[in-house]
């Protein structure tokens, strides 16, 4: 159990790197011990306010020029004998979605990597869009969130119906989505065994989805497919890319492609962000 002082002292410093991608100050956080009152942030492009309510975040967006918007809601129980530091994570990376999502900035995530756990300081970074074209164009928020990371895990539920169900199981354990366990533990063993066995037609509904989910998603999801999934694993079983790299879109080949080489060379305990849609692939 951690105290409710302690967890919001350490929410706030993982959000801090978000809020100043939206050039948004702290402008108040009072935190007493028998309540909370709202954590506010006020910038240029507009204001954020978490409201706390029955163990419940309520993170509030209004632009510059506009009203105020519920962004996100998401469950925030300190008092709880469960609840770790991993919880509070998951919190702030739902706020740092929200807010990113509502001004059109970055999402950063503080402090380490969702893999590896590196300090930034130690952090090395491919930007892929300095090396390749993007050809992506704007999404409106409706076509974005067709597909988010829910879609893209009800999409691998349905490739793989065992898995149905598994994703409430996750959120009842943690009270809250935690997509880096179940990606993590459930769907890239299941990938890779694809790979090993050369299941033409399991593979060919897989990388249908990746193809569409990294085009269409925004950089986390293209993060979680290029080097969560495919890229830390291929990039140790390199001879198994011959029974997939036909299959995928020429915009995630090519990304791909210099993350392999970057792993290749050492980097696996390094941060890789940046995946914009490259361009397309040239003959091989």
């Amino acid at each position: 159990m951690i105290s409710i002082t302690d967890a919001l002292t350490s929410l706030i410093k993982q959000i801090d790197g978000t809020m100043k991608a939206a050039d948004l100050a702290l402008t108040s956080s009072n935190t007493p011990a028998d309540a909370v009152e709202p954590i506010t942030y006020e910038g240029d492009l507009g204001e954020v306010r978490l409201e706390f309510s029955d163990n419940v975040i309520n993170v509030k967006c209004k632009k510059a020029d506009g009203e105020w918007k519920t962004a996100a809601e998401t469950l925030f129980n300190p008092g709880e004998d469960d609840w770790d530091e991993k919880a509070t994570k998951s919190v702030a990376n739902t706020i740092c979605e929200a807010v990113a999502s509502s001004f059109g900035t970055d999402c950063v995530f503080a402090g380490k990597t969702a893999k590896t756990g590196a300090k930034e300081k130690d952090t090395k970074v491919i930007d892929v869009t300095e090396a390749v074209s993007s050809k992506k164009s704007k999404k409106s928020k409706e076509a974005a969130s067709q597909y988010d990371i829910i879609t893209f895990t009800n999409r691998m539920e349905t490739i793989f119906p065992d898995l149905k169900g598994e994703m409430l199981k996750n959120i009842d354990k943690y009270d809250i989505y935690l997509p880096e366990e179940y990606f993590e533990t459930l769907i890239t063993p299941r990938v890779m065994k694809a790979l090993r066995e050369n299941d033409r037609p399991l593979l060919k509904k897989l990388f249908s989805a990746f193809s569409t989910f990294y085009n269409e998603g925004d950089n986390d999801m293209q993060s979680l497919i290029v080097v969560s999934i495919l890229g830390m694993n291929l990039s140790k079983e390199e001879d198994l890319l011959k029974n997939c790299e036909k299959l995928m879109d020429v915009n995630l080949y090519n990304a791909l492609m210099p993350v392999l080489e970057y792993l290749k060379t050492g980097g696996a305990k390094k941060r890789i962000s940046s995946f914009a849609s490259p361009k397309p692939k040239q003959n091989k």
